[in-house]
Parts: C-alpha cells; structure tokens; sequence
C-alpha cells in the first residue's frame, strides 16, 4: 500500500516499517532540478522550479529555496559582508581586525542577541514561509503529496566560528572562554526562544538542530570542550524542540564516533548525512546505536560525482541491508551539488524507489 511522503517519513523516524526507503537530500545541482521540474532555469524561476524538483523527487528536505539569482556582496546586520555566488557564500569582510575588536564586537552582539525577539506576526510569517514551500512540493507530485521540510534549529557554535574564523575562534578559546561561552548561550537562547514561536508538529514534525563540529579524521574541538559547553546546550535546543512534538535530526559532516555518546545523551533521534569517508559507516553506526535514525551515508565527494551509476547503486543497497530498511532515510553524504552527475543520483533515487520494505 503506498504511503504518503510525511506517513513515510514519520514511520520511518518511528521505527516503523515502511512501504519503500525514504529519500532525503538537499538539491543544488541544475541538472538534476532541470530533470525533475522538466523546466530550464530562467530568471526569476529557480525557487520554483527547485520546489517542483524536490516535490518528485525526495521525501524529505532542506533548503529548497532554489539559488541566488542575484550574485553579488550583501553586508548583514551584524557587519559582516558576504560574497553570494549561485549556490554558495562566503566572508570577504569582518567588522573587526584584531582581538580587541572582536572582544568588543562580541560583547555587541551578546547585547544584541539578548534582545531578540519573536512575536506572534514573526511565526505568522515563518508558517507562511513553509506553506509556500509544501504547495511547491505539492506542485511537482502528481498525487500531490509534499515532501517533508526540514526546519534548520542551531545551537549557534557554527556561525560563532564562522564569523570569527578558526584561528581568532582558537585565540577566543583560550584568551576569553567565559565570553566565548557567553556568546553560546546567548545564541542558543535566541535559538529556543524562536523555537518557542514556530514549533508546530503539523507544518514542521522534524527539525535538524545542527552544528559543524567535525571534519574527516575527527572533532574541531577536543570532547572535553564539547561536553562541557556545546552538548549541554544542544541538549536544551533538543528539549525545547521535543516538548512541542517534533524529532530532532542532528548534523554534523566529519567523523563523530568520539562524541556519539554525548550526542544521544543530549537528545538527537537521528544522525545526518554520515560521511562515509570520513568514517561514519552505516553498518557500525547501526550496531553501535540500533535505536538512531541514520540518513545519508552514499559519498558525494567522490561516488556520486566521479563514480558510476553501477557503483551507486552498489553503495545504496549496502546501505539499506546494513540499516535493515528501518530507521534509515536513503541520501547523499552532504547534499546534491553541482559536480553530481544526473545518471548517479537517478541511481540512488530509483533505488530506493523500487526497494518494498
């Protein structure tokens, strides 16, 4: 009996069986949109275009608001400016030059964040944000049955790092770790005073609280420091979200095998996007924690953009015999960016299409 994408995806998050593998990824390749849609990008389309692609072919996903269509520089709130390109961005100016003047800055935007607030018309507008995305969703699939949209919920020690760089981030750690800690928590409480306003179990049953907190051979940063001042943190974000009915799906790339413990103990229902060559193999994490869901685990950094459509499907049934089918939502190791090739991810797709569970 064929399921609805959010029956399978909750079934699947539930441990419950399943009438097929769900797939859930994130699309950032033209080809593959184009494939989907059956539309050329055109300006002023690529957000629906992306929702229509997402629609038919994913379960489950992410940041399908199509690409930057205006490439330039875009200076945010907090001073920093950025470089937008097509499907990226990065930092090509800080508004600070040394220590000092971050220290300075930091104790800026702890003020800052503290007074952040969410009122009512700031949910109104996130719920109609998610909703145009569904309808998009619902466009694309014949039987009009939207994928499942992820909300993205941060503790906030990503964007800490990112906006300072790692070589101040490291200076901060040692010179000011009470500040540095202070700047967490002020993020993290922004975080959950958010959640407060958009949680809603109906428009967003699933959200991926999230930090970058690994790379291919380990952490960032060593467990000590984590547990001591990341997981309690993450921790509260997973309650808050766990109080208002919705899963947690936590993401990290890199190899976390030395904080997957702490990670459990603080709440996550699932892992995403097992970076296979950094590690995180889907049959030992399965044996390791057979009660996590796991999503991912087919390599994007090599098999799907120079390997074969044989090869894929090869990973892919690897993967669903190893997860026994249960618990496990089929994807790429990060997202579907623009070296995959259309054949490889049309493997993956079909099969987790033709795979009865």
């Amino acid at each position: 009996m064929r399921m609805s994408k959010r029956e399978r995806v909750l079934r699947a998050m539930n441990f419950q069986e399943v009438d097929r593998v769900p797939v859930y990824d994130i699309l950032q390749n033209d080809a593959i949109i184009e494939h989907f849609s059956g539309e050329r990008f055109a300006p002023g389309n690529g957000a629906r275009i992306t929702g229509i692609a997402c629609g038919r072919a994913l379960d489950m996903t992410r940041m399908a608001d199509g690409p930057n269509e205006n490439p330039g520089t875009i200076q945010t709130e907090d001073g920093t400016v950025h470089r937008q390109e097509r499907w990226t961005s990065w930092i090509i100016s800080r508004p600070f030059q040394d220590m000092r003047g971050l220290v300075e800055w930091i104790k800026g935007e702890i003020c800052r964040t503290n007074k952040i607030v969410y009122p009512r018309p700031f949910a109104e507008q996130f719920h109609a944000y998610v909703k145009e995305r569904l309808d998009r969703f619902r466009e694309g699939d014949p039987h009009h049955d939207p994928a499942v949209l992820l909300v993205e919920s941060l503790p906030g020690l990503t964007h800490m790092y990112h906006i300072t760089g790692h070589e101040m981030f490291a200076y901060l750690m040692q010179d000011e770790p009470a500040l540095l800690e202070e700047w967490l928590e002020s993020l993290c409480q922004a975080e959950i005073r958010r959640v407060r306003s958009i949680a809603n179990p109906r428009l967003i049953p699933i959200a991926l609280t999230a930090d970058d907190i690994a790379y291919k051979t380990g952490l960032l940063f060593s467990p000590k420091w984590l547990k001591a001042v990341f997981i309690p943190r993450l921790k509260r974000l997973n309650e808050a979200w766990h109080q208002r009915d919705t899963f947690c799906l936590f993401h990290s790339d890199g190899n976390l095998w030395n904080i997957l413990d702490d990670l459990v103990e603080a709440g996550i229902d699932g892992l995403n996007p097992l970076e296979t060559l950094a590690g995180m193999d889907p049959k030992r994490l399965r044996e390791a924690y057979p009660g996590l869901v796991l999503t991912g685990g087919i390599d994007v950094s090599q098999l799907l953009t120079y390997g074969t459509p044989e090869d894929v499907r090869e990973a892919c049934l690897y993967a669903i015999r190893v997860t026994r089918g249960v618990g496990y939502f089929l994807g790429s190791s990060t997202e579907l960016h623009q070296g995959v090739k259309l054949e490889n991810a049309l493997a993956m797709f079909e099969t987790a299409w033709g795979m009865a569970c």
